[in-house]
This record gives C-alpha cells, sequence and structure tokens, in this order.
C-alpha cells in the first residue's frame, strides 16, 4: 500500500508540470482562436482530475496513518510531499484565476458584462461570443417573462369568467328554492282545501241521510194501520 502512496505522489507531481505546460501554452495562443478555447477546455478537466488526486493522496495518508501501517516519521515525511503538492495546486489556482477570467479590465468595466459569470458553457469564448449569448439570453427571457405574463392574465380571464358563471348558477339555484317553497306553500294550501271540502261533504250527506230518515218516520206514523 505504501508503494502506491508513492506512486500517486509521484504521478500527482508530474500532473501538475503537466498543468504548468498547458497553461504557458494557453498564455502564448491568440485570443479568440479554436485552440486556444480547447487548450482551455483540456486545462479545466485536467485541473479538476488534479485536485480530486491531491484530495485522494491526503486522505490515504490519514488513514495510513491512523492504521499504524507506516512509522510515524514516514508519515511525517509523506505530509511535508503532500504539502508541496498543494502548493503546487494553489500555484495552479492563482495561475487559472489571472490567466483564464473571461474579459479584460475594459470588458469588465462595461456594464454588458459587469454580471457575466464562466461556466463550461462560455469556455473559451471571446469577448464578442460572450456578449452576443448574454445578448440572447436577454430576450430569451424577455420572451419567456411575457409568454409567463400572457398565460397569467389568461388564467385570471378565466377565473373572473368561471366566477361570474358560478355567481350567475348561485343565481339561479336561488331562484328555485324560492320558487320551490313558494310551490311547498301551495301545495300545503290546496290540500287543507281539499281535507275541508271532505269534511263539508261528508256533513251535507249526513244531513241528507238525517232528512230522509225524518221524512221516511212521518211518512210511516201518517199512514193507518188496517185491521
Amino acid at each position: 500500500m505504501s508503494d502506491n502512496w508513492l506512486q500517486n505522489y509521484e504521478s500527482c507531481k508530474n500532473y501538475a508540470q503537466e498543468i504548468h505546460q498547458k497553461i504557458n501554452e494557453f498564455k502564448k495562443l491568440p485570443n479568440g482562436s479554436s485552440q486556444r478555447a480547447k487548450v482551455s477546455s483540456t486545462i479545466r478537466t485536467m485541473t479538476t482530475e488534479f485536485n480530486k488526486d491531491v484530495d485522494k493522496l491526503s486522505n490515504d495518508l490519514t488513514t495510513q496513518s491512523r492504521n499504524g501501517n507506516i512509522t510515524t516519521g514516514e508519515a511525517n515525511r509523506r505530509r511535508t510531499l503532500v504539502d508541496k503538492i498543494k502548493q503546487s495546486k494553489e500555484e495552479i489556482d492563482t495561475a487559472m484565476k489571472e490567466n483564464f477570467t473571461p474579459h479584460s479590465s475594459r470588458d469588465r468595466a462595461d456594464p454588458r458584462f459587469a454580471a457575466a459569470v464562466e461556466n463550461e458553457h462560455t469556455q473559451g469564448l471571446t469577448n464578442e461570443e460572450f456578449a452576443g449569448l448574454r445578448s440572447n439570453l436577454r430576450k430569451n427571457n424577455d420572451e419567456a417573462i411575457e409568454a409567463l405574463h400572457a398565460i397569467v392574465k389568461r388564467q385570471k380571464e378565466i377565473g373572473v369568467a368561471m366566477n361570474t358563471e358560478v355567481d350567475r348558477h348561485n343565481e339561479i339555484i336561488d331562484t328555485i328554492t324560492d320558487r320551490t317553497g313558494l310551490l311547498d306553500s301551495n301545495v300545503k294550501r290546496q290540500t287543507m282545501l281539499v281535507k275541508t271540502i271532505q269534511k263539508k261533504s261528508s256533513a251535507l250527506w249526513l244531513w241528507v241521510i238525517i232528512i230522509l230518515l225524518f221524512v221516511s218516520i212521518i211518512v210511516i206514523v201518517a199512514i193507518p194501520f188496517k185491521k
């Protein structure tokens, strides 16, 4: 395991040298050239991998020291090597900041670039290309905002129309409810009237029967019996 660590250290040291060479190559290339953009992308990829390798080298050393795989003296010696690698890492980071800024001081003074931040999609672009990209993005954003505004406005109109329709339906329901109540009242009144008529009809027929019986009795009394 110790040999592997030393091999990884040598690999990191050589990789750092390769990155420095690429940075020097990048400085010599003309601005805006396709070769410069290609080298820029390569350097960024190499730097990302280098940073991962340095972190792994440091973590492996910590594990070796904690598990007792190496002596204390060897662990201290390797920490010194790691510090040198980290120093190379800092030098690379400084070189990146100095040489990979997407715009010059003149460009940064231009308000069109004030809030610009370089990412993987803008690596290696010239100032004019970057300005064109920002202009297109602003145009697309404006169009998207206008489309969103139109959608919101349409949704509001639909909401108002639905609210109006609901109010109209509520009015219809209220009218139906009022008429239903009135009809129910009329039905009850008619029912009471029918019952009253039925009672009066029954009483009338009773009086007719009584009168007929009374007449029959008188007739019977008036007729003499034969002896």
